[in-house]
């Protein structure tokens, strides 16, 4: 399963208030309270679906299936108790029957049968004597569930199609603890077994599973004209892969391997499909020969553009779903950007079918086990085929860096950790799984090397197949191809990788050099971005890698100089560059840990990167991850601003994006934090940033797209476009808007669009100046159904409207429980369009802590209510807004699961304020010294003042 990297902010805040309220609870809650008894097995499952949208056969049955599922079983342990899952369906204890699987006549009488009522979602079924170890059993259950709209379980979607008419989509989102709420089963993904699906069908809709179809011709009963679609049996699986959806797409199938459709609504499926049937084929092939696994004979594949989707896609065996917007792409409405991400999630997906469905993880407390390994082959199967696309940078600043932010906060979690209840599961699935997890993969990648990292693999794919697996199931399979003398004597692979994954967080690692000497001493302890003391015992072995200045600084030595271990210092003495020379620590970035160096060799790194004929010495990765380190170790305390601010001065001729992008997400938090203050310094922010930013927009040439362009190019030139607008940039301010006025003006506008899909990110955002440029936007998001990228453009511009009022009114529309044009998936992205507006960031705080009780009824995305309190927080600087957040606990004293959340968010809060305290002054100070120098020596005068003026009137 994919969430969007927005979604991964606010969950995994909401995973660390989650653990924080389980702190405090009066009795510490075992996982094994939620977990099912080892005693029986399921086998196999027939399950029969029939499901009623709008026009159902009485009235009671709308929007409600009537299911029907049997499951065999293995008694394991002696019992009278089979215990498994059920939830939000009506089940009664005549229409629930046992029998020997050995006589089917033969009918055992049941004693009882309870659904728990809680989270737990058990329903126990009782018989008065205990079961033979060994027994086989027929459990057949008659049912009745709700076709919910909470894009969870079995739900029910809807869209518009081209004839004006409202079409009802049946659609199952099973992961993690969804399969419960469509038919009652065991739950967990332990626990694998063969299914048979059979969904009734209305005439004109279309049924697809994970197998194929093996006969749709028997009637349905008492149901004129609707038949029963029969499916092939599927492989052993997990629940949270099941997959069935009713709906009437159109398909495309590959003419390369016939396995290969991709489903869609009719008037998307040829216009935007042809790349993603063209990449799947590939992707796929070359995972079989990395696993030496090949995908099964009897399976095709089959990738849907589902219109409402919580996640960004899903990994159902042979079924994949996805949100529209994540695998459609066509060259006249998507953004280049877009394409990247449709390879790469559909990478994401296709790895599942290895790392999760065939090789489970034994529990939810090691999701990292499978989403670990997809979020790595996501970039690093796809940069096989798409090498253009830089997909390592990708890696780094879409994965990492935002992961060793997020980690390095006091309530962070360990990749294998603890989770219990289907809310601390879900929770789970969170940034610390998927990023830090594939940073780990990348991390023993470059332990082992990248031939035995892959020969590990196959050994782990052939040894667990169709089983169930630990990180120690893992590192067994790792040890196997362990080059020998790599590891520190005596420690073997499983001691060194537990430090990585049962503990939270991550270690900062200094290097100081005795320039007398030549000796570098290393030594660690765990970061925390907040700085403060946390007593904290957390240590790691850390592989040291390293490039020095001298010997042709080369990048692709990913050779260990030494260990770090626990509880000792690292000296090492021998062949190190002289006392004129920097080093450079953890080349490429491979290492998960943030590095930190004496003052001397900062300023040796600083000097070459501020040499306009050697910066390039410094692979584009490492002048990005200094940038990233330096800014962090600021924030925590470990370096000074002035210091970590010097690390941005060689912009002026960096022309590389993922240095740029690393800079700009440093600049945008001290930017957060500067929004409203009373400082007349303060305009001396924008002032150095800008001088910093021109030579990058002049080597993009502005608005102008050149067709050879590559991906990477275009990309820069969104950053550089958004920023140089964001600023003030006088001639990036007026372009967008003449083009935005340009588009507007046209007849028909929804067919006749003149801006480039690479600048309408730019151009919408920058181009509204009024209500009617805002009402215009809505519209065009309203008419803009057939094209899911557009759609998603268009929903980030709104959040730029440049009034309070306008902001507001379209934050109403998501809440609205009826008749909202804006997308239940899309509520979310909404409000996070407002909140990175420093416009909306007052108006998103009272729209959220005022229109609560709206908001819990229709923000259903995936992910709780309560992460919307999680995401704004960054964004809150003051004791008004912090007071604002404690007043709703007042006045929602009984809202617990969001309470943990908003108490998280106000310790954000006082954290944002205390930078004030802390360093604003100095911030401030280098902005002016360096911003007088620059205002002096760069002509840029005509804009400058316009942006001296509005940041001044800010103030």
């Amino acid at each position: 399963m994919m969430i969007s990297c927005k979604s991964l902010v606010p969950l995994l805040a909401l995973v660390l208030a989650v653990a924080a309220g389980h702190g405090k609870s009066k009795r510490k809650i075992s996982t094994a309270e939620y977990q099912l008894p080892k005693s029986i097995k399921p086998n196999f499952y027939d399950i029969q679906i029939t499901p009623f949208f709008d026009r159902a056969p009485e009235e009671g049955l709308k929007f409600r299936f009537i299911g029907v599922v049997k499951i065999d079983l293995e008694v394991l342990e002696s019992t009278n108790l089979i215990r498994l899952h059920a939830h939000d369906m009506t089940i009664t204890q005549n229409n629930v029957t046992l029998a020997l699987a050995t006589d089917p006549n033969e009918v055992l009488e049941i004693s009882s049968v309870q659904q728990s009522g809680n989270d737990k979602h058990f329903l126990n079924i009782a018989v008065a004597t205990n079961f033979d170890v060994g027994a086989k059993l027929v459990l057949t259950i008659n049912y009745i569930g709700n076709l919910n709209d909470d894009l969870d379980g079995f739900y029910r979607s809807s869209y518009v199609n081209y004839r004006g008419e409202t079409t009802w989509l049946g659609v199952t989102q099973f992961s993690p603890t969804g399969a419960r709420r469509a038919f009652p089963c065991f739950d967990e993904p332990s626990y694998k077994a063969k299914f048979t699906i059979h969904v009734a069908r209305e005439p004109l809709k279309v049924v697809t599973s994970n197998m194929r179809v093996a006969a749709a011709n028997r009637p349905v009963e008492g149901l004129d004209g609707w038949v029963w679609v029969d499916f092939e049996q599927t492989l052993l699986t997990p629940t949270f892969v099941v997959a069935f959806t009713v709906h009437d797409f159109g398909y495309v199938q590959s003419e390369v391997d016939d396995r290969f459709r991709i489903y869609a609504r009719a008037e998307l499926v040829e216009r935007a499909t042809g790349y993603a049937l063209e990449m799947a084929p590939k992707i796929l092939q070359y995972l079989e020969h990395f696993t030496n696994f090949s995908y099964d004979e009897s399976m095709k594949l089959d990738q849907l553009a589902i219109p409402d989707f919580a996640p960004n896609a899903m990994e159902n065996w042979g079924h994949i779903n996805y949100r529209e917007v994540a695998l459609l792409y066509d060259n006249f409405s998507t953004s280049t950007t877009s394409k990247q991400k449709t390879v790469t999630v559909m990478s994401h997906e296709i790895a599942h079918f290895w790392f999760g469905n065939l090789v489970t993880p034994a529990w939810w407390n090691e999701v990292w086990l499978k989403e670990g390994f997809a979020t790595y082959f996501q970039y690093f199967a796809a940069d096989k085929f798409e090498n253009l696309f830089q997909l390592e940078q990708a890696f780094i600043g879409d994965e990492l860096q935002p992961v060793l932010l997020y980690d390095s906060r006091a309530l962070s979690h360990p990749l294998s950790g603890q989770v219990d209840s289907p809310a601390s599961i879900l929770s789970g699935f969170d940034s610390i799984a998927y990023n830090k997890g594939g940073a780990i993969m990348r991390f023993l990648t470059a332990i082992l090397g990248k031939d035995n990292f892959e020969k590990a693999i196959k050994h782990y794919v052939d040894k667990n197949k169709y089983g169930s697996v630990t990180k120690d199931s893992y590192w067994d399979s790792l040890s196997t191809e362990l080059p020998p003398n790599t590891l520190p004597a005596g420690v073997n692979l499983s001691e060194v990788m537990d430090t990585w994954a049962t503990q939270p967080g991550f270690p900062v690692i200094t290097a100081s050099r005795n320039y007398e000497t030549k000796e570098i001493t290393f030594s660690q302890q765990r970061f925390y971005s907040s700085g403060k003391d946390m007593n904290s015992t957390e240590e790691w072995y850390v592989p040291i890698t390293m490039v020095p200045e001298s010997g042709n600084a080369n990048w692709q030595d990913l050779s260990i100089k030494g260990w770090l271990v626990p509880t000792e210092n690292l000296t090492l003495t021998e062949n190190l560059p002289n006392n004129t020379e920097w080093i450079v620590l953890n080349p490429r970035q491979t290492g998960f840990y943030r590095v930190n160096y004496d003052q001397k060799n900062w300023e040796l790194i600083f000097a070459t990167l501020n040499h306009k004929d050697k910066w390039r010495i410094i692979l584009d990765i490492n002048r990005a991850q200094l940038i990233d380190d330096a800014m962090a170790l600021a924030r925590a305390k470990h370096l000074s601003y002035e210091t970590a601010l010097a690390a941005t001065e060689y912009l002026t001729i960096e022309t590389e994006y993922l240095p740029w992008s690393t800079a700009f997400k440093a600049f945008n938090f001290i930017g957060d934090r500067l929004v409203g203050i009373q400082d007349e310094r303060a305009v001396f922010y924008p002032l150095y940033v800008t001088n910093k930013l021109l030579h990058l927009y002049d080597e993009v040439n502005g608005f102008v797209i050149n067709d050879n362009d590559g991906l990477v190019e275009r990309k820069k030139r969104s950053l550089a476009l958004n920023w140089a607008c964001h600023l003030g940039h006088q001639n990036c301010k007026a372009e967008a808007s003449t083009k935005f006025q340009e588009w507007k003006s046209r007849p028909a506008p929804d067919y006749q669009n003149p801006v480039h899909p690479d600048l309408r990110s730019v151009v919408y955002c920058h181009g509204i100046k009024t209500e009617a440029d805002f009402d215009f936007l809505l519209e065009r998001y309203a008419r803009a159904q057939s094209s899911p990228a557009e759609m998603k453009t268009i929903l980030a511009a709104l959040g730029c409207a440049p009034t309070e009022e306008l902001l507001e009114k379209f934050l109403n529309e998501t809440a609205k429980t009826e008749g909202s044009i804006i997308r239940s998936q899309d509520s979310k992205d909404s409000f996070a369009a407002v909140i990175n507006n420093p416009v909306g960031v007052e108006v998103a705080l009272n729209f959220l802590v005022t229109r609560y009780d709206d908001i819990k009824l229709t923000y259903q995305s995936f992910g709780s209510v309560g992460s919307l309190f999680s995401m704004i927080a960054s964004k809150l600087n003051t004791e008004d807004q912090k007071a604002k957040l404690e007043q709703f606990l007042v006045d929602y004293p009984n809202e617990e699961d969001v309470k943990p959340v908003v108490q998280s968010s106000i310790a954000t809060v006082e954290e944002n304020i205390e930078w004030l305290l802390d360093h604003k002054d100095s911030v401030l100070n280098f902005f002016k010294a360096k911003g007088t120098n620059a205002a002096s020596i760069t002509v840029i005068s005509p804009f400058l003042v316009i942006l001296v003026a509005i940041f001044t009137m800010s103030t």
